[in-house]
């Protein structure tokens, strides 16, 4: 009998929660009686053109991860000295390396879904092959 009173208030109380939750979505916004301009200055994306853009961003990401164990040993020995650098560059290198790699395969297997990048796109302007 207290397990069906218990339920009961667990329950009143997930309701309760989830009506005072979802009430400022019911609010009207006070900016939408202006009128806005609509934005035409960048090209939306199709339906179709989305997932590809994201697919390729993760094919780039696990491309350039190897790429950011020398950018970060580099932006180390710019901040410090090259010996002080070693250590902190190659952890930061490391770090970002796994970060990207990782951020690269979960953007290919979620590539479908509507999701922003991650990460910004690798710079390469430092490599002046």
């Amino acid at each position: 009998m207290k397990f069906n009173y218990l339920i009961r208030l667990f329950r009143f109380v997930l309701i309760l929660v989830f009506i005072i939750s979802t009430s400022g979505f019911a609010a009207p916004d006070p900016q939408s009686t202006r009128t806005t301009q609509v934005d035409l200055s960048e090209p939306h994306q199709s339906l179709f053109s989305a997932p590809v853009e994201r697919l390729g961003d993760g094919f780039t990401n696990i491309v350039s991860g190897p790429f950011e164990l020398i950018y970060q040993m580099k932006e180390e020995i710019k901040r410090t000295t090259p010996v002080r650098a070693i250590i902190p560059g190659l952890l930061r290198g490391i770090t970002w390396f796994g970060l990207r790699e990782g951020i690269g395969v979960f953007e290919i297997v979620t590539f479908f879904l509507p999701l922003d990048p991650h990460l910004e796109p690798f710079n390469t302007d430092w490599l002046h092959l």
